[in-house]
Parts: structure tokens; C-alpha cells; sequence
């Protein structure tokens, strides 16, 4: 798990444009508010408590859910690094650009909210402790001066933070190590979404996937917790139902249109199963192109099951999550 967070923020450290000069966040317009939390802000005490129940663990996740991650790296706290090009968010991550508008010379820092049970240590890096939250520092290279380092920022209650950056004239991983301190600090005040004025509004916003499983009879839940997704067996067959930005190009392509309840919804199949049909269904406007890494993005549901019916099926009840405005 580790690895591939590792991997998937140094690939977005190489392929990272550069935006517009922007020293405010864009002008949303008339994108809907953030919805309200849905459980209260935690106090700062409670990420150093580990869950002992599924209970428990499942309120981490949704308190996880609900902090604003641009707010725990917040404009001012990365100024010093260079002028801000662009702060550009994804439904639980946060991208800036800074200094040079040339790709390959801008300094580029990624940073994203995740679930962990704990970091594993060895290999390339390094490995401390900030009070009771575990940093691991990750260089790119084995030796000399790296060009990209990866933190991740593990509190006991198993929410984690990883930031992946690259600092053109500057150890990476030295800045990193500078940045972190801060970040767990703001981490610990569970700023609300929309806290942020780069936080973008919409309706997936500290939004809990396995809210559905609520109105299926027998749902059955995973022990596996994720932020953007929900994993639990219904009608003997394995569910997943995924919330997410993405290009609204995407959302058609390679598959049929349906209709559930009279909303549009797309129908596709997996790539690696052509049998395992695929649900997708946009539920709110599309986010400014200017407020996402690399364009236009739509928030949307997904839901995987074995057979068309049992997903339509989970598909209908997690529409009536998001009514039609």
C-alpha cells in the first residue's frame, strides 16, 4: 500500500503542468455549499486514540472524511517556497504549483488524505516520531541529492496524510521535513471542509460512501475502510460503490446509457472481467477547470456488483443520497 502511494505521487510529480498565475482561489459560482458534517468536529486528542471496534474505526473514517485536506496546507504556509501558481484539489487531495510557469523547473508539491493500519519501515528512507504521529520520509533515489520525496504522517487512529513534492534548487525531502510539523498541527484541529478557499463545493464533500448500505436489507460490511469508497456483500454478491471527480468525457465513453429512477446513469464493464457490469452516474455540476489538476472534472457515484441487477439495484438507493437539484 505504502509502494503504491509512493509510485502514484512521483508520477504525479513528472507529468504535473503548470497553471495560471493565481493568487486567489477561482470564483465558484453558483456550485452548491459544502454539505453539513456529518458528525461533529473531533478534538485534537482524538487521532491519537487507536479504534478498538469497527465502531470506532469507522468514526475515524468519516472524521477523516471531513477535514478540508487544502486547509492542512494552507497558501501561506508553502509561500516561502515561491510565487502560487495554481492550488488545485481533487474530492481528498490538494495539488500546488509554485515558482516557475516551466514544467520541470516549478516546484510541485501533491498532498492527499488516506487510511492506514500503520507504516511499515525498512527499504529507502526514513523513519520518526513527531510526538505519537509516525513520519516516514521517502527520498526517489538511493543516492545523492533527490529530485522528488514522499512524507506520509500516520496518527495513531490510523488517519494518514502523504505529500509528495519536488523542490527544483532544493532537497525535497529537507523541505518536507520542514512542512510536516505544521501540517500535523492543522491536521489535529480538524478544519471543516470548505475551510479552504481552494476547496471547491460540491455534494461528495466529507460524503460517506457506505452511507447506502443503510437502506439495503442484509448489507453486510467490509472490514476494509476507505475514504472514497465502500466495500460490503448484499444479495451474496461482493459491492463496491466509489465516490470521485472525473472527466466528464470519461463517464460515456465505452459504455450504454440506462436510466434508474429516471436518472441517467452509464452503463460499462470491467476491463479485467467483461461479466462484472459497472454503474456510473454524475451527481452534481461540473467543478471550474481552473479548480482541478489537469481540467475539467464532474463529481460521480460508481457501483460495482456481479450482475446487472443486484447493481442497478444499489445504484437506485445511492441516488436518493444526492436528489436532483
Amino acid at each position: 500500500m505504502y509502494r503504491r502511494m509512493v509510485l502514484a505521487a512521483v508520477t504525479l510529480l513528472v507529468c504535473a503542468g503548470c497553471g495560471d498565475d493565481a493568487d486567489k482561489a477561482p470564483d465558484y459560482g453558483t456550485l452548491p455549499p459544502p454539505p453539513a458534517p456529518l458528525i461533529p468536529a473531533q478534538p485534537p486528542e482524538f487521532w491519537s486514540k487507536v479504534p478498538q471496534n469497527p465502531q470506532q474505526r469507522d468514526e475515524v473514517a468519516q472524521a477523516t472524511r471531513q477535514v478540508d485536506v487544502c486547509a492542512v496546507l494552507p497558501r501561506e504556509a508553502m509561500g516561502h517556497l515561491g510565487d502560487i501558481k495554481s492550488v488545485t484539489v481533487g474530492l481528498d487531495s490538494c495539488r500546488a504549483i509554485l515558482g516557475s510557469a516551466t514544467p520541470g523547473q516549478s516546484t510541485t508539491l501533491t498532498w492527499h488524505a488516506t487510511l492506514l493500519t500503520g507504516l511499515t519501515p525498512g527499504g529507502r528512507g526514513v523513519t520518526k516520531q513527531l510526538g505519537d504521529v509516525t513520519v516516514r520520509l521517502v527520498p526517489d533515489r538511493d543516492a545523492g541529492e533527490p529530485r522528488a520525496c514522499g512524507a506520509t504522517a500516520h496518527f495513531p487512529a490510523g488517519a494518514t496524510f502523504y505529500l509528495g513534492l519536488s523542490t527544483p534548487g532544493r532537497n525535497p525531502c529537507t523541505v518536507a521535513d520542514e512542512l510536516i510539523p505544521g501540517m500535523i498541527e492543522r491536521w489535529r484541529q480538524s478544519p471543516p471542509q470548505g475551510t479552504s478557499p481552494d476547496t471547491v463545493p460540491t455534494v461528495l464533500l466529507g460524503a460517506d460512501p457506505c452511507t447506502v448500505r443503510g437502506k439495503l436489507a442484509g448489507a453486510v460490511p467490509s472490514d476494509e475502510k476507505r475514504l472514497t469508497q465502500c466495500l460490503f456483500s448484499y444479495r451474496g454478491e461482493k459491492i463496491t460503490v466509489g465516490y470521485e471527480y472525473r472527466v466528464p468525457e470519461y463517464l460515456a465513453a465505452n459504455s450504454t446509457e440506462d436510466h434508474i429512477d429516471g436518472r441517467t446513469v452509464h452503463r460499462s464493464v470491467s476491463v479485467y472481467d467483461r461479466s462484472i457490469p459497472i454503474y456510473t452516474a454524475a451527481v452534481g455540476p461540473e467543478l471550474p477547470a481552473e479548480s482541478t489538476a489537469f481540467g475539467r472534472r464532474i463529481p460521480i457515484v460508481e457501483v460495482v456488483a456481479a450482475t446487472d441487477d443486484v447493481a442497478k439495484d444499489v445504484m437506485a438507493k445511492v441516488l436518493t443520497l444526492f436528489p436532483q437539484r
